[in-house]
C-alpha cells in the first residue's frame, strides 16, 4: 500500500480459495468513507509487494508469484492523482519473493529485507521522483523476511 494526502492505494495480493495472485490496484479517497475503487493494474500479478510514495507518485517493488519466475526485481509506479496501470520504474538490487513493508518521505523510498530465497538484511533505496534502479542504502540490524515499515517526513522504521 501507499498513499498521498488524498488517496490510499492497495496493490497486488491473492484471492482465496484458489490463492491466485492478482494484479489489481485499488484506491480509496481518505477524506471519505466508502468502498475501494479500481485504479488500474500492476505490470504482473504478485503478492507481498512493498509500497512507498511521495505526494504524487506511488512505487511498488518486489513480490511473489507461484509461477516462474516466482521472485522478481521489478519496481513499478503510478501517478496517484490519476488512475491507470503501473509503469516500469527500474529494478531492485536483487530479486526477492517479497520485500515486506516500505518506508518513505517525499523524496526517497526504502525497501528493507526480504527473501532471496535466503533472508536478507539489505535495504534498497530509490529516489521517488526519478525512475531508475534501486541503490544500496545500508543494512538492517538483522536479516528479516517481510518486515513492516512506517515513516514520517524525516525517516523510516522497520
Amino acid at each position: 500500500s501507499c498513499s498521498s494526502p488524498t488517496r490510499g492505494l492497495f496493490a497486488g495480493g491473492y484471492q482465496d480459495p484458489a490463492a491466485a495472485r492478482i494484479n489489481a490496484i485499488d484506491y480509496i479517497t481518505i477524506a471519505t468513507t466508502g468502498n475501494a475503487q479500481d485504479f488500474g493494474d500492476l505490470i504482473e500479478a504478485r503478492d507481498k509487494v512493498a509500497g512507498v510514495s511521495s505526494k504524487t507518485r506511488g512505487v511498488f517493488a518486489g513480490g511473489f508469484s507461484p509461477g516462474t519466475p516466482s521472485a522478481t526485481d521489478i519496481i513499478q509506479y503510478v501517478t496517484i492523482a490519476s488512475t491507470g496501470d503501473a509503469i516500469d520504474f527500474g529494478n531492485l538490487i536483487v530479486e526477492t519473493f517479497g520485500k515486506g513493508g516500505g518506508a518513505s518521505n517525499s523524496e526517497r523510498g526504502l525497501y528493507p529485507g526480504g527473501a532471496t530465497p535466503s533472508v536478507t538484511n539489505a535495504i534498497d533505496y530509490i529516489t521517488i521522483a526519478s525512475t531508475g534502479d534501486a541503490k544500496d542504502f545500508g543494512d538492517l540490524v538483522m536479516a528479516r523476511r517481510h518486515p513492516g515499515g512506517v515513516s514520517d517526513s524525516h525517516g523510516g522504521l522497520s
